[in-house]
């Protein structure tokens, strides 16, 4: 018995799915860096080390992201690599989720409660 969704449809889904999540990403990192940036010379290094921290920490999202959207490429362009390659599409969607969640909270929770 087939699916009633195909491969080929599920893979275009994530692509876009994928490609948004990582703009929405863009937004959270923006924030970060305009924080980083607001602050003078004279701020501790210790404070400045934090944002660089989130900041690294919200590129996890984004990087998934990219790899997701690589991979999705790769597949549709059918270079052989087929059930593994496509079960690696759909990890990579869910890490990048997982990560877009936790990095959004952690970026909200510096930005307002510290």
């Amino acid at each position: 018995m087939s699916s009633p969704v195909e491969h080929k449809d599920v893979v275009l889904a994530i692509l876009g799915a994928s490609a948004g999540l990582s703009g929405l990403v863009l937004v959270f990192l923006g924030l970060i860096i305009s924080t980083y940036g607001s602050y003078n010379s004279n701020i501790p290094k210790s404070i400045k080390r934090r944002w660089r921290l989130t900041g690294g920490f919200v590129l996890v999202p984004f990087a998934a992201g990219l790899a997701c959207i690589g991979c999705a490429t790769v597949w549709l362009g059918q270079l052989g690599f087929g059930q593994i390659l496509y079960s690696f599409i759909i990890s990579l969607f869910m890490l990048q989720l997982l990560s877009l969640a936790v990095s959004s909270i952690w970026t909200i929770r510096r930005l307002l409660w510290d």
